[in-house]
Formats: C-alpha cells, structure tokens, sequence
C-alpha cells in the first residue's frame, strides 16, 4: 500500500538487515524468545508460552506482534494449549491497546509460509495494528508515505504502563 514510511535514521540499520539477519544468525523471534543482546526489541510480555512484541517497523502506532515462544511456522504446529494461549493473548492485546492507544478498529492478522504470504520472519506470529481516524493525511494520500506520529520508544512506555493487562 505504502512505499514509504517516515522513520529516524536509525530505522535504516534494521530494515537493510531484513531478511538477512535469520539467515546469517537464526530466527529472529528466537532470538528474541532467548534473550539475545544483539537483537533490538521492545517485548512488552513474555513467558514460557507466548510473548507480546513491539513491532520495531510498525505500520502504525501501537503496532503490536502475539508469538510463540517455540518456533513454528503453521497454525496447526501448535498444541491446543498453545493454541488457546496464543488467541487468549491476542484477546488480552486487544484490550491493552484499546486502553492505552484508543483505536477506533484494529486489524489482526497472520502471515504462514513466508515471504509469499507477505511474512519476513519464518516463525508464526499475529499482527494486531490499531486503526485512527486519521490513518489517511496527506503524506498518506499524495506521496505512498506513513507517517508515525509517535516514537517507539514513547509508544512502549506507555504500554509498560499497563502490561498488567497481559497477566490477567
């Protein structure tokens, strides 16, 4: 939809490693799953289960990612356990970003396959994208541009406010 988005310089690093990063180094939500220093990443929850990222090239605000902890790639890989975690979190997820972020919709969805389905990480994984009023400006309109009208990094702490949410 988009061919540009506005990001700080700093995006530029992580985007021109897409891809090549799982290939040199393994899965990237692996890494994230063990803790590895050298990935940047802003987890919002985890536990033995599940884990609930910050999508690090959103696209939008609050952008947010429901993973397994154990790698898999197809929905039917999972225990049924596993199955009812991973959609009980993605329903908790839906109400962390509606209280904090105030969508007025939200899509949920999930690439299987890999790059085909349009997934850039080889390991399932649901997207939840809260949707504004005012998704479509300018920029949005006349240049194939998303504009992200507030850091990550502000975005994140304001989830941490209420990552209790996520326990329940």
């Amino acid at each position: 939809m988009f061919k540009n988005f506005l990001f700080p310089r700093s995006r530029l690093k992580y985007v021109k490693k897409v891809g090549k990063n799982e290939k040199e180094e393994g899965c990237l939500f692996c890494r994230i799953a063990k803790d590895d220093p050298k990935v940047e990443k802003k987890v919002i929850y985890k536990d033995d289960v599940v884990m609930v990222l910050m999508n690090i090239y959103p696209y939008n605000v609050g952008h947010l990612q429901v993973v397994p902890v154990r790698h898999v790639v197809w929905l039917e890989e999972l225990t049924q356990e596993e199955h009812k975690i991973l959609f009980e979190m993605v329903y908790r997820t839906v109400k962390l970003l509606r209280k904090v972020a105030e969508p007025v919709a939200m899509n949920i969805g999930l690439n299987m396959g890999g790059e085909v389905s349009g997934a850039s990480v080889m390991h399932l994984h649901i997207h939840v994208v809260p949707r504004y009023k005012r998704d479509f400006g300018f920029m949005e309109v006349t240049n194939d541009t998303k504009v992200m009208v507030e850091p990550l990094e502000t975005t994140y702490a304001k989830l941490m406010k209420h990552v209790d949410m996520l326990k329940e």
